[in-house]
C-alpha cells in the first residue's frame, strides 16, 4: 500500500460515518425513530443501505453513536461551566443555534425527545439512556457544587442532591418547551431561568 494510503482510507471511513450520522439525525428528528427506516437514512445520506450496514449493524447502533457523540460534546460544554449564570448563557446560546439550523452543533432538542421516547420502548436504548442520565446528573451536580463555591457556600450531600434534581428538571423542561413552542422567546427563557436559579443558589 502506498505511503499514506492507510491514513486516507481511515479519513474516508470517518467521512462516511459522519455522513451517515448527520443523515440519521435529520431523519430521526423529522420522522421519529420508527418512521425513519434505514432506506430513508440511506436516501438522505446519498448511499446504499448495504454501505450503511458496513458501518452500523442496526438502527440502535446508529442511535448509540449519536448519543455517544452528544455525550462527548455535552461533557466538554458542562465542564467549562462554573456558575448558574454560565449555564443559562450556554443553554440560550444552544437554543438559538438549534433554531438557526446550525449543523456544526450536535445539540438537538427534538432528537433529545425522540431518544427519550424510544427509551420507553426499546430496552437497548433504555440502557444507553440510563447510563447517560447518571453521567448527566454527575455533571450537573458538579455545576451546582461549583456555583455554591463561587458564592462561598458549602452544600450538604442532601442539599446537593435536591438542587441537582431541581436543576435537571428546569433545564429538561426548557428544552421540551422550546420544541413544543417554536415561537418561545429564548431571551425571555434565559431571564426567567436566571431568576429561578438565583433562588435555587441562595
Amino acid at each position: 500500500m502506498p505511503a499514506g494510503g492507510g491514513a486516507k482510507a481511515r479519513e474516508r471511513q470517518e467521512s462516511q460515518r459522519v455522513r451517515i450520522l448527520e443523515a440519521a439525525r435529520k431523519c430521526f428528528s423529522e420522522k421519529g425513530f420508527h418512521g425513519a427506516a434505514m432506506s430513508a437514512i440511506a436516501k438522505e445520506a446519498g448511499m446504499s443501505q448495504g454501505l450503511i450496514y458496513r458501518y452500523f449493524a442496526s438502527k440502535a447502533a446508529i442511535i448509540q453513536a449519536i448519543t455517544e457523540e452528544q455525550r462527548a460534546r455535552r461533557t466538554q460544554d458542562l465542564c467549562a461551566i462554573a456558575t448558574f449564570d454560565d449555564l443559562v448563557d450556554k443553554l440560550v446560546e444552544k437554543l438559538h443555534r438549534w433554531r438557526a439550523g446550525d449543523e456544526d452543533d450536535t445539540f438537538d432538542p427534538a432528537l433529545f425527545l425522540e431518544i427519550s421516547a424510544e427509551s420507553s420502548r426499546d430496552p437497548e436504548v433504555a440502557a444507553m439512556v440510563a447510563e447517560q442520565e447518571r453521567e448527566i446528573s454527575a455533571d450537573f451536580a458538579d455545576i451546582v457544587r461549583r456555583d455554591a463555591q463561587s458564592r462561598g457556600l458549602e452544600l450538604s450531600e442532601e442539599a446537593l442532591r435536591c438542587r441537582t434534581m431541581t436543576l435537571r428538571c428546569l433545564v429538561d423542561g426548557v428544552i421540551t418547551a422550546c420544541v413544543r413552542d417554536p415561537n418561545m422567546d429564548c431571551a425571555q427563557v434565559g431571564t426567567s431561568l436566571r431568576r429561578v436559579l438565583a433562588r435555587l443558589g441562595a
